[in-house]
């Protein structure tokens, strides 16, 4: 589905707008639920996997780079 630019800024908005805590109480209003049920077998990892997703807005980063990983606050 394609949305328009009208949409696009509108969902871009809502976000932009909406705390953490705002959106953990949506996500469990519609059905989502944490699940931290899993097990870590072995504590060494020899690969890792990483994903980015981005949009023509973002700016992306090189994941070699240490210094350039965003941290959380």
């Amino acid at each position: 589905m394609k949305l328009n630019k009208e949409i696009k800024e509108r969902i871009d908005n809502y976000f932009d707008n909406i705390s953490a805590e705002e959106l953990y109480e949506i996500s469990l209003k519609y059905g989502f639920v944490e699940d931290f049920g899993f097990e870590i077998s072995n504590t060494m990892m020899d690969n890792l996997n990483v994903d980015i997703y981005t949009s023509s807005t973002d700016q992306s980063y090189d994941s070699t780079d240490d210094s350039n990983l965003p941290l959380a606050a």
